[in-house]
């Protein structure tokens, strides 16, 4: 039954999210949302509707999203947030429960979306915490990156416009501490998703990102991906 009323009400949700804000989505690479694997979504955060919208887009992974712990302690949201699906944060401390309930939920092969700058931002990105890389390198789990780009307009105005990106899978060199590996990959990952975020804001589209992913880098290999669009609603 709980399946049951977890799926109906984020089937409620995504028809209200496409009908409210239109987001138009673009992949760079559509097979992403076929793998198998469980995948760690990051995603940079503009409103308080960013945790629904995006999941929503994302709907084809089921993601359980990283929720503020005060917003999953208000009696008129609780029951909501634990019945879609979330993870609470408490940002006050030293919380190391959500990285628990991260680690369980993507080895039992479910998927996280994960805002790694912890507060909404209007101008510039904050700096990206490196917790999504410590949990996508300790379970295995596949990073996607998704940019989250223009103004909430409720039916009317302007589109929501959302950027899935390639996959890649993350493995510390041995000569690296995990700690440091994070930083620099969290640091990495919001350098390419500024950089995207920017150039949508300037040119209204998205560019062909062509730098190289972590795991490619490490691999030696390049990065060869045609973007190409694709409108979801299904």
């Amino acid at each position: 039954m709980g399946t049951l009323l977890q799926g109906m009400l984020r089937g409620t949700i995504r028809a209200a999210m496409y009908l409210a804000f239109r987001p138009k989505v673009t992949y760079q690479d559509p097979n992403v949302m076929k793998t198998e694997k469980p995948v760690v979504f990051i995603c940079n955060h503009m409103s308080h509707y960013d945790g629904a919208l995006i999941a929503s887009v994302l709907h084809r992974k089921k993601p359980y999203f990283l929720i503020a712990k005060d917003w999953y302690d208000k009696k008129q949201f609780g029951v909501f947030l634990k019945l879609y699906g979330s993870v609470p944060v408490d940002r006050s401390g030293m919380d190391t429960g959500w990285y628990e309930q991260c680690r369980k939920l993507l080895e039992a092969g479910h998927s996280i979306l994960i805002f790694p700058e912890g507060r909404t931002s209007k101008g510039d990105m904050h700096e990206f915490q490196p917790g999504f890389a410590v949990l996508a390198e300790k379970t295995g789990a596949m990073v996607v990156e998704c940019v989250n780009a223009g103004d909430y307009h409720i039916l009317f105005g302007g589109r929501k416009h959302v950027l899935v990106g390639n996959g890649y899978e993350l493995k510390c060199p041995a000569e690296m501490r995990k700690s440091q590996y994070a930083k620099q990959i969290a640091s990495q990952a919001r350098e390419r998703l500024c950089r995207q975020k920017k150039a949508w804001e300037a040119k209204g589209r998205w560019i062909p990102d062509r730098r190289r992913n972590p795991s490619q880098k490490q691999q030696g290999e390049t990065e060869a991906a045609v973007t190409k669009d694709t409108e979801t609603g299904n």
